[in-house]
């Protein structure tokens, strides 16, 4: 492959068996089929810019880097034979200790009206998905046993709530942390409980000897924060 530099931003991998037409109608809304091998670098197509080519072992032409010149948001394609697939990834840094980037996980893809619309459409699109945040970047990876249509619409609704995300501030305390009311079952008494889906993985991992050990391990490498 021909080298190209990280993005500082966000980096996308897309990686199917779809066909140079299928990529063209994403990619060149408008502008006709663009055959990866006709590309070259710094040809704009819909707002993205031609970086790179990647070429295999015969020096053919199986993807390229496209940076969106408006947002700076780096898609990689490569053309490999298995079901429709994604990865995206964006680089995360962390500013405080705060937990930021991992909370931005769990709101992106899932709350705010954009959010749920995606996580129904996934449902609607036989997909499966994951995401997870790592010291300086998070990533979310998906595919669909549903085809390429499907897998284009969903892509490009994943992509628009990265962007665009429309949670609110109380979605962020519930999703992170709060108190709640929870009764007691033996007498019926209420107390505060702290709840919240980031608090209670930070809770059941300190639980785990193996996650301890592991944090160790990162705090060793990388330092406390």
């Amino acid at each position: 492959m021909k080298a190209s530099r990280t993005s500082l931003f966000t980096t996308i991998l897309v990686c199917c068996s779809l066909l140079f037409g299928s990529f063209s109608l994403a990619l060149a809304q408008g502008d006709g089929n663009v055959a990866l091998d006709k590309l070259s670098a710094g040809k704009l197509i819909n707002n993205f810019r031609t970086a790179t080519l990647y070429v295999n072992d015969a020096d053919e032409v199986v993807g390229g880097r496209f940076i969106h010149t408006p947002t700076g948001f780096v898609l990689d394609y490569l053309q490999i034979q298995s079901v429709p697939q994604g990865f995206i990834w964006v680089n995360s840094y962390p500013t405080s200790d705060m937990g930021e980037p991992h909370t931005q996980e769990h709101l992106l893809l899932g709350k705010g009206n954009v959010g749920r619309a995606v996580a129904s459409l996934e449902n609607m699109s036989l997909a499966a998905s994951n995401a997870f945040t790592e010291q300086w970047r998070t990533s979310y990876q998906f595919h669909t046993a549903a085809g390429a249509d499907a897998f284009y619409q969903l892509f490009e609704r994943k992509v628009d709530a990265l962007i665009h995300p429309d949670y609110t501030d109380e979605e962020i305390r519930r999703e992170v942390r709060n108190f709640g009311v929870t009764e007691n079952p033996a007498d019926k008494t209420l107390r505060l409980e702290e709840k919240g889906t980031v608090y209670n993985e930070m809770v059941s991992s300190f639980d785990r000897p193996g996650n301890r050990l592991y944090r160790a391990l990162d705090q060793a490498l990388y330092g406390q924060s």
